[in-house]
């Protein structure tokens, strides 16, 4: 496991404990996953853009926020003191004053909660007990596969079997108990089809399901990766499959020039135990606009603007996050003409028929460059992004209807009345 992913599900896991009774016994088996996480929190909410001083007042505001004890709060900074994140001194009571900050992204609160797990030396249980939630984010299992997972990994079955046990009594993960053999499973990766989707893999040969998990490994790594281009090496079958069941989300964008289908995965949304506060919408819209940039990627030419490198797409998304024009190219007024009627963008034009745009959503930007950067949302340890989110509207555009907007059908009429509007909105928002 990645320890980038292993720090995401250590504060996952210790956010959904803090729901539970202090007093349950469980709970004792989950000692070290307790004093990273909460570290972890605390670390993630003093991020900092540059080196900077936090009052102790604001120190002791984040620690609540983290579920740390006053008795706590020494331990906690005393962890990430010992690995240079942070620099502090005690009054003549003991107490930590101001807090000096060194830590300065998301990703690196993240790695340094995944060292202090290590360096408590987490017990079998709370080891196994990440190996299965990592599994279960994935694909939902039987108890008997889910078992046979963590004993491959060197564990002992007595392990195994109380560790799913004891996921179960805390909620770690859902277990589905309606027909047959158990199936495990994320709660928020697979709500609406755990039993379907087992049923499926079951039914696929050895060869078949490590396609799927093949696939699997090259949309997550490559976010938005070409529908295309894994026609070509994997069979129809297993992608009608897994897009069938739920396995991975394609979004079709249309240009003057053709269109392109691009996938990701529904764990695209971020490690998540319990559901986070993302809006749906934003999130919708964050892949419309992660397949746009992708069809400038492999669609476009040159002269129209195409994005010739993974580095130069950076760049483009940390432009128009920072709230300033990208362009001018033809593309723009061509291939982001949906993110343009959604109010997500707005595009000014330029010469030669070339177009500038500017992100209007700026949360929409943030999401995209997390999915690029970090190959999926995590909202949950993300201060900037949990302050935009908060101003969210609370409707939303489920997948059907936004995949009928995407792929409504270009007849000659509806094209025109949609450059009509399309045209109202570029006049009237300069």
């Amino acid at each position: 496991m990645k320890e980038l992913t292993k720090g995401t599900w250590i504060i996952n896991s210790i956010k959904h404990l803090m729901g539970v009774k202090i007093n349950s016994p469980e709970l004792s088996f989950f000692d070290a996953t307790e004093m990273a996480g909460k570290s972890g929190m605390l670390l993630s909410r003093l991020v900092a853009d540059e080196q900077e001083i936090i009052p102790s007042a604001k120190v002791k505001a984040f620690s609540r926020e983290s579920g740390i004890t006053r008795g706590e709060i020494l331990s906690c900074l005393n962890y990430l003191k010992k690995n240079g994140k942070i620099d502090f001194t005690v009054d003549s009571s003991g107490n930590p004053k101001d807090v000096e900050v060194y830590c300065f992204s998301t990703q690196d609160a993240l790695l340094t909660t995944s060292k202090l797990y290590n360096d408590l030396e987490p017990s079998d249980h709370e080891q196994a007990s990440l190996i299965s939630l990592d599994r279960t984010f994935r694909l939902p299992y039987s108890e008997s596969e889910l078992i046979s997972t963590i004993t491959s990994k060197g564990f002992s079955e007595n392990i195994a079997v109380t560790t799913l046990m004891l996921q179960d009594t805390l909620e770690l993960v859902k277990v589905s108990k309606e027909s047959g053999e158990p199936i495990y499973y994320n709660e928020y990766a697979f709500a609406h089809s755990p039993e379907k989707i087992a049923k499926a893999l079951r039914s696929l040969s050895n060869t078949e399901r490590n396609m799927v998990e093949e696939i699997q490994g090259l949309i997550e790594e490559n976010p938005g990766f070409p529908f295309e281009t894994l026609s070509r090496k994997f069979p129809s079958d297993i992608l009608k499959l897994m897009e069938g069941v739920g396995l991975l989300d394609g979004i079709t964008v249309y240009s003057d020039i053709g269109g392109a289908t691009f996938v990701t995965l529904p764990q695209l949304k971020g490690i998540s135990i319990d559901v986070p506060p993302l809006s749906a919408d934003a999130f919708h819209k964050a892949k419309v606009l992660l397949s746009c940039l992708r069809f400038g990627e492999v669609k476009s030419q040159p002269w129209r603007g195409r994005i010739e490198s993974h580095e130069k797409m950076i760049n483009i998304v940390k432009k128009l996050v920072r709230g300033e024009w990208v362009g001018p190219c033809t593309a723009i007024g061509h291939d982001y003409q949906l993110l343009e009627k959604d109010g997500v963008i707005t595009t000014r034009p330029a010469k030669g028929g070339m177009y500038m745009m500017r992100l209007r959503q700026r949360e929409v930007g943030i999401l995209v460059k997390q999915m690029l950067e970090l190959k999926r949302i995590l909202p949950e340890a993300d201060i900037e992004l949990q302050r935009v989110l908060q101003k969210q509207p609370v409707g939303y555009i489920i997948p059907e209807q936004r995949r009928s907007q995407i792929l409504a059908k270009q007849t000659k009429t509806l094209k025109d009345i949609r450059e009509r509007f399309l045209q109202s909105i570029r006049t009237g928002m300069r």
